[in-house]
Parts: C-alpha cells; structure tokens; sequence
C-alpha cells in the first residue's frame, strides 16, 4: 500500500498502533485492579458494617437490611454503561457583598481550631477467631475529638458519642485449626443457620424421612417456596455442576444415574438431601482471603462451590470486632435509661407497650399514692412501674422507674396532661419516663409546644409516637432546654416520609436518641399499624431561629447535624456511616432536605454554611430539598438575593439519578410563579439560581412565568430573551 512508502506515514501509524495497545493493556490492567476479588478487598475490609456482601450480587429479591445475608450472587452480572447526563455548570462562589443592609450576613469565622491528627494506634496481638486463638494486627479505635468551636456554641454532644469503640482487624495468620473451624461453623452453624444445621436443611431431611415421594416432597415445599427461593441458592453452584456427584452419599451416588425428576425443584432438593457432608472440608480462596482480613464466614450466607470449596455472600468480623453489634449493644446497655445487655432492638410490639428485657413492668395508677392525681385508663392516661429482674449494684445503675403515659388521642387525657405535669413537678415526684402516644391522630392542629415546656427540665427517658397524617414534629424545639438522657421519636405510620423534619436545635441537651428500635415499616402492606422509629431525612427551623434576621443559629444547628454531631447514627438519616465515623464525618450519610416552611424571610441558601469551618478535609454537604414559606401565588424574591441565593449547594451529580433536587413551597402548588420585586437586571449568578427554581420546581416549570414590576423594561426583556412569559406585576400587562 502507498501509505507505507512514506517514512512519516509509517512512524505516524506505528505510534497510534502503540499508542492503542498501551490503552488497551492499561484498561486490562485497572479492570483487573478493580475487578471483584480486588475491588471487595477495600469494599469489605470496612469495620462499620456487621456483614459484608461479595460485589457480585442480584439485589432484585433482597430484603432492606443492616446485613446482606439474603443478597444472591450472580455467575455473570451485567455491566451496565452509565448514561452520560450533562450538568449545567454552577456559578463559582465568591465572597458577597450585599446590596441589603437590613438582613445580617455576618460569615462567622472561628478561630482556625484544627483537630490534632493522632496516628493510629497500630499493635499485634493475640485474639480469638470463632474461639480460635491466633496472631493478629489491629488497629485500636481513637477517641474522638470535640472541637472547643462546638463547645462555645453548645452543639457538641453533653455526653460525647463514640460511634466505633472496638479495635479494627488488619490482619490475621490463618492457622488450619483456624480453616477447620471456619468451615465447621459454615456447615453446622449455630441458631439454624449452617448449610447442614439450618432451618431449611432439617426441613428437608425430615420431610424425606416421613416420605421418599418426589411429587410429595416438592409439595410441602411448594408450600414453602419462598424459604425454598431464599436458601437453594447456597447450594446451586454445586447442584449445576457435573461435580455434584463427588460429593453426594454412597447411596446417593448410587441412585443419582437413574433417577427420574419431574421438576428442577426435585431435582435440588433430592441433591441436597443426598450431600455428604463430611466431604466439604476446605475453605474457598476469596474466603480465605477474608479470613486473613479478620473477615470470617457468616453461617446465615455460607456457600457451596462448583468444587465444592466453602465460600459466602457475606463476611464479618468476630463479635468482639463488629462495629454495628458492639455499638447497638453498647447503647443498649449504656444510653437506655432501661438499659439491657443486648445486640438487637426492641419488637414493635415491646415499643408500643413500653416493655424491656430484663424489666418487669406493673401499673400503679390506681396505687393510693397516685390517687390523687385524679388520672384513670379512662383518661388515657397510665401510670407504671418498671423493675428490673436481676438488681444492677454498679455505680449509678438504675434499678426501678416510674412511667407516665399519656394518650393524647384520648381528649380527656390531652386535656388533663398539664395540669398532671405540673403536680408531679410541685410534688417533686421522680418521674423516669414520659411516653405520649398518638400525637396529632385525632387532631393534627393539637398543640404539644406547652406540654413539653412543662416537662422537668431534667428527663431520664422521653417517648413521642407521632401520627404519619400530620407529621408534625414542630414542637420539639420546647426541649431545647432539657436535659434528656434518651429520646425516642416513633411512629405507627411511613416512617420513611420525607416530610419527617426535625429541628436540631432541639436537641443541644439530648445525649442520645434512640436509633436502634425498630424501622422496617416498608415491609407490611398499607394501613397496618406497627410502632417503629422514624428516619428524619429533612432538618428544618423556627421563626425563633431567625430573630433579627441572623443566621447564627441557623448555622449552628446546620454544623450540629452535618459536622458536630454526624458521627451519631440519628444525623446520618437512612443511609449511615461511612468508613471511619468518628474522624471522618465528610464520607457520613446526612440528611438531605431543608424546611424553611415556619420561617416567612428566608428566600434561599444564602448565607448558609455547608462546609465544615473546623476541619476544611471534610466533604461539604449537598441537599436534594428546599421548601421555602410563601403563601402567595407568586414567590417574591430581589435581584439581589437570587445573585446570592447559592443553588451550587444543590447535589446534582450522578449519587442518586432517582432523586432529583426540588425547590418547594409551603403553599404547595398555589405557587405557579415568581415575582422579582425591584427592576435591576440580573447578572450572570441570578440568571443561574433563577433558572434552578423553574427546574427543580414542576410547578413553576410548565408556567415558565415572572412577574417584574411595570418600570422594568431592560429587566423584562432580559427575561424574555431568556425564554420566560413576563408579565407585570399588577397582571395587566404579558409579554411573552
């Protein structure tokens, strides 16, 4: 060909001929690199989750969990290109000169206060593995540090949370006493869970023991077939493989030629029932792997390979290692007021009837000294006595408690709640708990703010069950004030709705609030009342917060949630902790709304601190949600206000294509357009942030419509050229 003959031509198509292996190699190799043995390396050396899941997984039949025992690996996951979506670049942030001098926008610098960065505490050890005595390297947690910023505004935690407090497993030599008894509790398991002592197994063992019948067998399990679906695939890699018959009983291996199956469900179950146990003695190598991580076999997850070698869905650390058990048993024992040594939370049940493990409970309202309160069920209202079983006799246990528990549905009690309140005060009767139940069901206008004004400014232990139809948690800013050992906020509706807000300023004096009971409402069908705890996704404020237009307070309860105190799982919302909790709070779920509803003078995200002024590292905040107050048709809003209204902060990248920003208003959709009240042109930041509220606002988007006011010419036509229906603002007049 000519195009050889050319010495230029020649090197030109040898160096793109170079220049394209060197790619494709280089693909190969950070393919490799992140491929799933590698790439669940970093994922699953992670000491926050209880149990890890191989990456390899078909989540289409899981179950929401804080593990990911029921996650079913694929053979061959797909690869799906993600679709390319062009954003809109926002403005750059710049420091703001404001053009409005009756607003405060007074940035609050403190004093440069970095955390001191304290090298990990790295040492070998001894430790046990499944009761197994090896050598290891651990990393031991470090306390976390409380910046003296959050202590001067009082939004550090009164009894500082340690979100981790046991030891990070690096690495562990792998004994074979250690492989042998990692598969032994594969096999055999504890609670039901082993591949050859599960529920499933034995179920199958028995119902071939009672019948040798095919048809039979694969009824009863036909009855059955979700637990069927949920554990055959433990067993499927060897049940599809030609392999299945080196590990089956001699009889097994005897029968399996010639038997007939009329179903692949016979088949597996046959198969299974057939498996020689004694035959499964070594560990897979991913698991191995795991294992020298400190990661070792769930028993619920175990699985068999094609030959035959022991892996898992899921891996953990030993007890003693788990960051999710050792914290929740650790607030089990220590941050309940009616404390229980305990790895699991309360039933729905127990939370409904205030019960406890460990505690005995007998009511005492119509005992002789509660007389007088003139209180009865009738009311409502209950008075009950908790003991626990086996007396406690360390220092400052609580041992007994009084209960108060208001039905607020009960108009004769909602009626009766202050006035008992306030007699149990003057009386200096040492109520432990208050439990109101039902607030807002029969009446959501109810008023709640002055009942807990009244409560003691000292409450072990306060339980709130609001109704999903009102969702009206706005009286909680009364605690600001109290010192409240341990807040549980329940519901016996969605627990999940977005419209959950709460104020963090009200909870500057609460140690702790209760994350570990119940939330899985998404499970049963509609209109099934069952108690769980509500996961608040949205923060929102009070006009009180706003006094003489600052943002001090604002800020404060912002960092409080986004920074302070986000190591504690109730200000991560739904998503939880990253990696390290306690020292790198930017990797920390949070939540992801603001509710600007009560507040009539705040337009946007101006003069909003997203960033964490302590310790810059850490990953500024992003929100999905604003809902702004208006009840007007139109959103008033200045020239000068949409030049700084800061819409940047809205997280429009690719981290949840399902969950796109949105600006709402508190009058819903009554609000079909936006009013700028003076006649300035808008430069190039307020063209930007206007252009967000006709985007994340339906609404506004199919009416494309401002409203400016009649002396506005130059302004008008800028917003005609920009696309938008303009009118005046007294309505008479539209250009389009």
């Amino acid at each position: 060909m000519n195009v050889f003959k050319k010495k230029r031509n020649r090197v030109i198509i040898f160096s793109l001929a170079a220049g394209a292996v060197i790619s494709t190699s280089t693909g190969v190799v950070v393919y490799s690199s992140s491929s799933d043995s590698n790439l669940s390396r970093i994922l699953f050396n992670n000491s926050t989750d209880a149990q890890v899941a191989n990456n390899k997984n078909n989540i289409s039949k899981s179950t929401d969990s804080i593990k990911d025992n029921n996650v079913i690996e694929n053979t061959n996951p797909k690869v799906i290109k993600p679709t390319e979506t062009v954003v809109p670049k926002a403005p750059e942030t710049t420091s703001e000169i404001s053009s409005a001098p009756e607003i405060n926008r007074t940035t609050i610098t403190p004093e440069r206060s970095e955390p001191s960065i304290t090298k990990p505490n790295v040492i070998t050890k001894e430790i046990y593995i499944h009761g197994v005595k090896v050598n290891a390297t651990i990393e031991v947690a470090l306390d976390r540090p409380v910046s003296d910023y959050d202590k001067e505004r009082h939004i550090n935690n009164i009894n500082p949370y340690q979100n981790i407090t046991v030891s990070r497993v690096l690495n562990v030599k792998v004994t074979n006493e250690l492989r042998e008894k990692t598969v032994s509790s594969a096999l055999d398991g504890k609670d039901g869970t082993g591949l050859f002592a599960g529920t499933f197994f034995k179920t199958l063992e028995n119902i071939f023991n009672s019948s040798s019948d095919l048809a039979s067998a694969e009824a009863v399990v036909r009855q059955n077939i979700g637990v069927y679906r949920d554990n055959v695939h433990r067993y499927e890699r060897l049940l599809n493989s030609a392999n299945v018959v080196n590990f089956l009983t001699e009889k097994g291996k005897r029968e399996y030629p010639s038997k007939k199956f009329d179903s692949e469900i016979q088949r597996n179950i046959w198969l299974i029932n057939h498996l020689d146990k004694t035959k499964f003695t070594t560990l897979a190598k991913d698991a191995e792997a795991f294992l020298s991580q400190g990661l070792a076999i769930s028993p619920r997850s175990a699985i068999i390979n094609e030959d035959g070698t022991i892996s898992s869905h899921g891996f953990a650390p030993d007890d003693q290692f788990n960051t999710v058990t050792s914290r929740v048993s650790r607030d089990n024992r220590e941050r309940r007021v009616f404390g229980y040594d305990s790895p699991y939370g309360r039933s729905p049940d127990s939370v409904w009837e205030g019960s406890y493990e460990g505690w005995s409970k007998e009511d005492v309202t119509e005992k002789e000294e509660y007389k007088k309160y003139n209180v009865s069920s009738a009311d409502g209202i209950k008075l009950t006595k908790l003991t626990r079983e086996k007396t406690d006799t360390s220092a400052g246990a609580l041992n007994e408690g009084l209960v108060v528990e208001i039905d607020a549905a009960n108009s004769s009690g909602y009626g009766k709640t202050l006035e008992l309140i306030n007699k149990l005060k003057n009386d200096k009767v040492q109520v432990t708990s208050y439990r109101i139940k039902n607030m807002g069901s029969s009446d959501p206008s109810q008023a709640f703010k002055q009942i807990l004004l009244a409560l003691p400014d000292n409450i072990p232990q306060l339980e709130l069950f609001f109704s999903a139809e009102a969702t009206n948690t706005s009286s909680l800013i009364a605690l600001e004030n109290k010192h409240i050992k341990e807040l549980s906020l329940y519901t016996l509706g969605n627990s999940l709705l977005h419209k959950w807000s709460f104020n963090p300023l009200a909870l500057r004096k609460t140690e702790w609030i209760n994350t570990v009971d119940y939330n899985v409402s998404r499970d049963f069908l509609p209109n099934v009342a069952i108690p769980t705890r509500i996961t608040f996704d949205t923060i929102a404020f009070d006009k009180e917060d706003f006094k003489d237009k600052s943002f001090d307070r604002i800020n404060d309860g912002l960092r409080m949630v986004y920074f302070a105190r986000n190591n504690e799982p109730f200000f991560q919302a739904g998503l939880g902790p990253g990696l390290n909790p306690d020292h790198n709070e930017g990797n920390n779920s949070y939540p992801m709304g603001i509710d600007f509803s009560r507040i009539e003078g705040i337009k946007s995200l101006r003069n909003l601190v997203f960033n964490d002024v302590v310790n810059p590292s850490n990953t500024p905040r992003k929100i999905r949600r604003l809902t702004l107050f208006n009840n007007n048709s139109s959103f008033e809003i200045s020239s000068d206000e949409l030049t700084h209204a800061s819409f940047e902060h809205f997280a429009t990248d690719a981290m949840d294509q399902y969950s796109k920003p949105k600006i709402m208003f508190s009058n819903g959709d009554t609000t079909d357009s936006i009013r700028i009240s003076d006649s300035k042109k808008l430069d190039s930041k307020a063209i930007w942030n206007l252009s967000k509220f006709f985007e994340y606002n339906e609404k506004l988007k199919s009416t494309k419509s401002i409203k400016v006011p009649e002396s506005a010419t130059e302004l008008r036509d800028q917003l005609i050229n920009l696309g938008y229906k303009v009118e005046n603002s007294d309505g008479n007049i539209t250009y389009t």
